[in-house]
């Protein structure tokens, strides 16, 4: 062998082992984003999914191949989740490590857009949310999804609407709620502690007491039963009226027969119960799989 196969054999081994040593680094993608479907007229979702056939992942019409693959399976529960903003802002893009966690675990997650405040009301936001679980239960399937085992879930006014949707019963048949971190389940009661709204309450809920009553979750509560099973999680942030206002309408449901645990996440602020969902070893995380795995047999 001459030096100058002996350099180029040698230069090949060390440009395999850069692409290899490249391709063990690259996050492991175990999932399937299909991006900006149309559920209603100027409203999308974004679908993440368990990874199901060798890597294809659809994005903006685009279709990209992914490295890794889960495999076949059966169809996979599903997770709605409504994000964040104060009724105000927000976007079905903030999910934090959501879709890395939940599609690891063999969920299906389905984050939706909805219509702000001053373009419409807490009325209409609920309204998206129902046309969005609409639209899941008659095409999830297309991506993999059970449209039998779906859990509605929100963080902030995220939380409080999908309270709204199973309080009033307009949701359809689903496994369970996860109203993550809000204090809007009474405004009469949340006003009267705090002695006005604030923002940005006072936007979405405005100052007339009849609106507060009807865009209370406790309204509709107090009125019927069979709700599905709920799972609240609340922070530290704003002390004892957050805890007050969760256990509250927690107590409420479980005296009208519902199935209810509460995650006392003290040490959390308003914004870390959400943002470390899915980091190992999180207390909230464990919780809410755990609540999970039970409603979705």
């Amino acid at each position: 062998m001459t030096g100058g196969d002996l350099y180029m054999r040698t230069g090949w081994r060390l440009w395999l082992a850069l692409v290899f040593l490249a391709l063990a680094t690259l996050p492991i993608r175990a999932e399937q984003l299909y991006e900006g479907i149309t559920y209603r007229s100027g409203l999308k979702l974004d679908i993440h999914a368990p990874d199901r056939d060798g890597g294809r992942a659809v994005q903006a019409g685009v279709v990209r191949m992914n490295l890794f693959s889960l495999g076949g399976r059966g169809r996979a529960p599903v997770v709605v989740y409504a994000h964040g903003g104060g009724w105000v802002k927000g976007s079905r893009k903030k999910v934090y490590s959501m879709p890395e966690w939940l599609t690891a675990r063999g969920y299906v997650l389905v984050a939706i857009d909805y219509r702000k405040v001053p373009a419409t009301t807490i009325d209409g936001q609920v309204d998206d949310l129902v046309a969005a679980i609409s639209w899941v239960r008659l095409n999830i399937s297309r991506y993999g999804g059970d449209p039998g085992r779906i859990v509605l879930m929100g963080h902030s006014a995220g939380a409080h609407l999908v309270a709204m949707a199973a309080a009033r019963d307009v949701a359809g048949s689903v496994r369970g709620v996860i109203p993550n971190d809000v204090q809007a389940y009474d405004m009469v009661a949340y006003a009267g502690m705090r002695g006005s709204l604030g923002y940005p309450y006072i936007n979405a809920f405005g100052s007339n007491p009849r609106d507060w009553v009807r865009w209370s979750p406790v309204t509709y509560a107090r009125q019927r039963s069979g709700f599905p099973p709920h799972l609240f999680l609340h922070s530290g942030s704003n002390g004892e009226r957050r805890r007050a206002l969760t256990n509250g309408y927690a107590n409420l449901l479980r005296s009208r027969g519902t199935r209810v645990s509460v995650f006392d996440g003290g040490r959390y602020t308003h914004g870390s119960i959400a943002r470390k969902l899915g980091q190992p070893g999180d207390a909230a995380t464990v919780t809410i799989e755990r609540f999970l795995a039970q409603v979705m047999r």
